[in-house]
């Protein structure tokens, strides 16, 4: 919409004021342009156009439906809804109605690839009584699938893996990420082709956990994905200024906070607890986590080495990259490649044995660490890169079925998308620096539906503690700051819910 202010009135005055509050807006000269679904916040009336004839399905909670419908109006959208709350369902209903749309065009999914057969799943949970046509594309034929050369359906799904450089978006008429947190390194592989492929295509979706609020360029990704802004450089220059080589080198301008997510009510939402806007459904609380730090004495060898790298008698500081990965790794019993005595898998052990009938997942970080412990911990399964696509599936089959009782893997491999609530217990073996792969990881059981409170174990020695408390540091702080920046966004958003 266009309107014509007259400067020397004061109601046009009023109405400017309005208009700059709005989250997209251009003013040149008297003419002041915003998008029509505003009109009303400033009192303009216009004749009534109705988007869509979408209508959610009876089986969505009222903020998926609500959240789709939004998704479907904009065309370009983005859903940063914390773990549990049904991304999925919004995914599979914008996939649908974009393919309906979108004249016989492709309308691709992309996804981790341990996710994908839970989202087959859950589309036929879904839909039982109209089977969902969906192809799961190999990376071999997915250049085909866009091409419309293979494949008997218009919506697809295919992992980030099969995300290749030689890829062209033929006939692609909607791109889907789920856990689109894979934007986040904008200069990686997977980043850059995926925003090179969206351009001009008319439906395009990002489904993924919602941001740490000192983690706000995360945004930077999606909204250059969703041709919000040209350029990472473009989005940062707006809202950001460049403090150096610092811990948080781009920091939000001073009195940006506002403007910031005014911007961003237009093309995203931001969903921790449903009831924060409202919503009744899928809005009880979720049972606690409880975190328990289990100190594990060090080996002599561990304690002469720890003196040596770090020239102290005392763990105080892990020092650099360097550092805090060979004593992390020191912890865990190795050093330079050469195993050291360590106490650890047997603390592991021992925790194990003292819960056998519930269901735990151990977390590591490195390799030999996670070979080591596969070793030492009988009737596990480890789940490692080198694992085949099939017997990972089969093995996350069997610990959904409880068959299997221990689970071990790394952040990487099992962190991201995949609803693992049976597991009442996790151990971190390996716990370094990342807050985003902490949360990730409890998030795989700690969802909304869960049951039961979840327990964390930390087995922690002298030299890993400091890493330990500094994620832990960070949880405490994020967790306050979700709640503060989640009511903010809902202050600044437009969206009617």
């Amino acid at each position: 919409m266009i309107i014509t202010l007259n400067p020397a009135s004061a109601s046009d005055y009023r109405t400017f004021c309005e208009i700059k509050r709005l989250p997209v807006f251009t003013i040149r000269g008297r003419r002041a342009w915003f998008p029509d679904e505003y009109a009303s916040r400033i009192g303009v009336e216009v004749p009534y156009v109705p988007f869509c004839n979408y209508a959610a399905p009876d089986w969505m909670f009222d903020y998926q439906a609500a959240i789709t419908e939004l998704a479907i109006r904009k065309r370009k959208f983005a859903a940063f809804c914390d773990c549990g709350l049904g991304k999925t369902a919004i995914i599979l209903e914008f996939a649908n109605y974009a393919a309906e749309r979108s004249h016989g065009k492709r309308v691709l999914i992309v996804s981790p690839l341990m996710v994908i057969k839970q989202t087959v799943e859950e589309a036929e949970r879904f839909y039982r009584r109209d089977r969902y046509p969906m192809d799961v594309i190999p990376a071999a034929k997915l250049q085909d699938w866009l091409d419309g050369k293979w494949g008997d359906s218009q919506v697809g799904i295919t992992n980030y893996e099969s995300i290749r450089p030689e890829l062209v978006a033929g006939q692609l008429g909607g791109l889907i990420l789920d856990e689109s947190s894979m934007l986040k390194s904008h200069y990686g592989k997977w980043g850059t082709k995926l925003i090179e492929m969206g351009r001009g295509v008319e439906w395009k979706l990002c489904c993924t956990g919602t941001p740490a609020p000192n983690d706000r360029i995360e945004y930077a990704n999606h909204a250059v994905f969703l041709d919000q802004f040209s350029t990472v450089n473009a989005f940062l220059a707006t809202y950001f200024v460049n403090r150096g080589q610092t811990d948080n080198r781009w920091e939000l301008k001073p009195h940006a906070l506002a403007p910031f997510y005014r911007a961003m009510a237009h093309w995203s939402i931001f969903l921790a607890n449903p009831a924060t806007y409202g919503w009744r459904d899928n809005a009880e609380a979720i049972p606690p986590i409880n975190v328990h730090i289990h100190r594990v004495e060090m080996t002599p060898e561990q304690t002469d080495i720890m003196r040596t790298v770090t020239g102290s008698l005392f763990a105080n500081e892990a020092g650099g990259i360097t550092g805090r990965s060979a004593l992390g790794q020191l912890g865990k019993g190795f050093y330079r490649g050469d195993a050291v005595p360590t106490n650890k898998p047997q603390a592991i052990r021992d925790l194990l044995s003292s819960w056998p009938n519930e269901s735990t997942i151990v977390w590591c970080l490195y390799n030999a660490e996670q070979d080591s412990l596969a070793r030492q911990i009988p009737d596990s399964v480890s789940i490692t890169g080198t694992t085949k696509h099939a017997e990972r599936q089969k093995a996350i089959d069997d610990f959904k079925a409880g068959r299997i009782k221990t689970l071990i893997s790394k952040p990487k491999i099992l962190g991201f998308g995949l609803n693992l609530q049976i597991a009442t217990r996790h151990i971190f073996s390996g716990l370094q620096d990342s807050y985003e792969s902490y949360y990730q990881c409890i998030k795989r059981s700690n969802r909304y539906g869960s049951t039961e409170p979840l327990n964390v174990h930390i087995p922690v020695t002298e030299v890993e503690e400091p890493m330990i408390q500094t994620v832990l540091r960070k949880s405490e702080m994020v967790q306050a700051d979700t709640d503060e920046q989640e009511k903010l966004f809902k202050e600044i958003s437009l969206c009617n819910v």
